[in-house]
């Protein structure tokens, strides 16, 4: 127990967290060769204190208890090293790597910005993942059943599927009629095909014992698809969802950047063109943050609401 307390307090993370908060009393060199200078610590400071929270929140799961030392202390390590070596003795190329003070002040003075953008990116990414799953999922269940069409469709679908949605993604926003619609159509291919083919093998893998009990009480076709193979298959749905929700974040970032007037791509590229680094890193940020957020849900959506597995 108290080697336990021990490991949980005097560990590698916490060190470097200590240490970045040491470094605030450093004498700056940005602050006196940068012309926009070098912003107040406070901002980055709450960063590190609500990462150690959370930090803590990991260490009190035994389970996970080395491995969050390990992440944390690859997190903390990272912040020091750009701390240290950007905002005290600027030793990087500071027009491209700006101080993290002043990165993580962007989310603060472009607050409204970066929310509305936000909210327009989620909008979108809702509405075309959640469409193309259910679509997938039905009509690649309807196709599993029937082997006749599940031999002429899958490989057509196996090849399709070959093609990245970043290739396509510059043609379709210039062919739909608004970047709405050209998003959601992004997005909606680029989760389509793999989610269909997904639930081809589903239903194709179904145990058969299961098909064949459904048989004998007299189930109609449209209840055994629906009420019982979907159902069943719902884990290995859920399980894909990570990997679904990157491309689709991917996909709509790329088409952002390249036709859209808000969103989060469209942020990032914006800042970029006006070589405002300071903001185009903040956006980086931002946006890896939402993906983790969003695959922390789904494992909350896997642990709570998934109750079998197989």
């Amino acid at each position: 127990m108290k080697k336990r307390i021990f490991g949980n307090i005097f560990n590698l993370a916490n060190l470097f967290f200590i240490l970045t908060l040491l470094s605030f009393l450093l004498p700056s060199k940005y602050k006196t060769e940068m012309s926009e200078g070098l912003k107040s610590p406070l901002v980055f400071g709450i960063v590190l204190v609500i990462i150690e929270i959370f930090f803590v929140f990991q260490l009190l799961k035994p389970q996970k208890n080395r491995s969050a030392r390990d992440i944390f202390a690859f997190v903390y390590g990272f912040l020091f090293i750009w701390e240290l070596g950007v905002s005290r003795f600027n030793l990087l190329p500071y027009v491209f790597i700006p101080a993290p003070e002043n990165v993580f002040h962007v989310f603060v003075s472009d607050t409204q910005t970066i929310l509305l953008g936000f909210l327009s990116s989620m909008y979108l990414l809702v509405f075309g993942m959640t469409s193309s799953i259910i679509l997938s999922v039905v009509l690649g269940t309807v196709v599993g059943w029937s082997p006749r069409l599940s031999k002429a469709i899958y490989p057509i679908a196996k090849a399709v599927s070959t093609v990245p949605a970043l290739i396509y993604t510059p043609y379709i926003v210039i062919l739909m009629p608004t970047f709405r619609s050209a998003s959601i159509l992004v997005i909606f291919l680029s989760i389509f095909w793999g989610s269909f083919m997904e639930s081809i093998n589903n239903t194709v893998f179904v145990e058969k014992k299961i098909i064949n009990a459904a048989k004998v009480l007299s189930l109609s076709t449209p209840t055994i698809l629906f009420k019982i193979i979907i159902p069943f298959n719902i884990p290995r749905i859920i399980n894909s969802l990570p990997i679904r929700c990157a491309t689709a974040i991917m996909t709509l970032s790329a088409a952002e950047m390249l036709g859209a007037d808000i969103g989060m791509g469209f942020y990032v590229k914006f800042a970029l063109n006006f070589a405002m680094y300071t903001k185009a890193i903040a956006g980086i940020i931002f946006i890896g943050l939402v993906v983790t957020i969003l695959n922390i849900g789904i494992t909350f959506l896997q642990k709570h609401f998934i109750k079998w597995s197989y």
